[in-house]
């Protein structure tokens, strides 16, 4: 993303959300990203519309795949397993 004001780059500051368009197929979102410029810090916003199907992760079986690991400790002590030097 470049910057309006000076032309340099930019990087993603913060996103929100807006709205969700259910009614739609498939389902899209609206997103306000916020962006600060790296050469002169000004912030800018854009409205980005995006298709929530296409970002979905799935597996093999087309089932949602889970970007969280599985506990496979039965232990309750959350330090257990952890080296300190």
């Amino acid at each position: 993303m470049e910057c309006p004001k000076c032309g340099g780059g930019a990087f993603l500051s913060e996103e929100e959300l807006v709205q969700v368009m259910a009614n739609t197929q498939p389902i899209k979102v609206v997103l306000k990203a916020v962006y600060v410029c790296r050469a002169c810090s000004e912030k800018f916003s854009r409205l980005v519309c995006e298709n929530l199907e296409a970002k979905r992760k799935t597996g093999p079986d087309n089932a949602p795949v889970s970007n969280m690991p599985a506990n496979t400790g039965a232990s309750s002590d959350p330090a257990e397993g952890l080296k300190f030097f």
